[in-house]
């Protein structure tokens, strides 16, 4: 019996979850669910105008589940929300060590007037669609001859390790918006729909490496395999954003166009189940 209790006890403090903190200057009302709330990493430089909430971070004394960067960052991400801040900028990382399965972060929260001004990343929404203030990358042309935007998008997976309990494989993706950007005079609507079908079809495949990892019942104990089928499925992906181009050239021919954004509704709708 008392080993038991021993192994009993020992598996609730490994097998914890994040320990979340902040220390909040200024008291604020909560902000309404579906609140944007952008973060800006810690090489970040933008100056930031706004109220200082307070601090925050995101770490544990042991091996905790579920406590990757990304897991992490919607954790800070929901504790700013709770606590009226809409801009969470880190300033100290730590990455998973043998001391802790965890990545730590700390961080400072604001309350910004316009957060999208801040805005380096984009994860796909259907509720949001892209507009050009989103693209605020400087045009390439030299790189790019003959192109009037582009869109940086793509997708990956993370997982935290905890040797005593499996944890869950995360897919997102991303849209890097200092990555992106539209040649100023053709910044129209069609051109918009095109770029806008770049991301869609990275959703595509970020929904069905979800499914993929789900149907093979894939954890942190299988990441060498997740890998794998990661790498396979972004090389599918590659191929299909080059078809997509190579068929419509570039969004010029408009009855093309519109062929491949039936296709995209289409299966986008096919693994509606494995979207966020």
């Amino acid at each position: 019996m008392k080993k038991y209790i021993l192994i009993t006890l020992a598996f609730s403090v490994f097998a914890c979850a994040p320990k979340l903190k902040s220390n909040i200057e200024t008291k604020l009302e909560p902000l309404p669910k579906g609140t944007l709330i952008v973060v800006l990493e810690q090489t970040d430089n933008q100056d930031i105008e706004g109220q200082l909430i307070g601090e925050v971070s995101a770490k544990d004394n042991g091996f905790s589940v579920n406590c990757g960067y990304y897991q992490n960052i919607n954790n800070l991400k929901e504790v700013a929300r709770n606590s009226g801040a809409n801009l969470v900028k880190i300033t100290q990382e730590k990455q998973p060590s043998k001391w802790s399965s965890c990545f730590r972060i700390w961080g400072k929260i604001y309350k910004v007037d316009d957060p999208k001004v801040y805005e380096t990343k984009i994860e796909w929404s259907d509720k949001r669609r892209l507009v050009w203030s989103d693209f605020k990358g400087t045009p390439d042309t030299e790189a790019h001859p003959n192109t009037l935007a582009i869109t940086n998008s793509g997708f990956g997976i993370e997982s935290s390790f905890n040797p005593f309990k499996a944890s869950e494989i995360i897919v997102h993706n991303t849209f890097n918006t200092f990555k992106s950007w539209g040649i100023p005079e053709h910044m129209n609507d069609y051109v918009l729909r095109h770029e806008q079908i770049h991301f869609d079809i990275t959703e595509i495949f970020t929904r069905k490496l979800r499914k993929t990892l789900f149907d093979n019942n894939l954890t942190s104990k299988d990441i060498t395999r997740a890998k794998a089928l990661f790498e396979s499925t972004f090389q599918e992906y590659k191929l299909f954003q080059e078809r997509y181009d190579a068929d419509t050239q570039k969004g010029e021919k408009k009855d093309t166009q519109e062929k491949w954004e039936a296709i995209v509704e289409i299966e986008l709708a096919k693994y509606d189940a494995y979207k966020t």
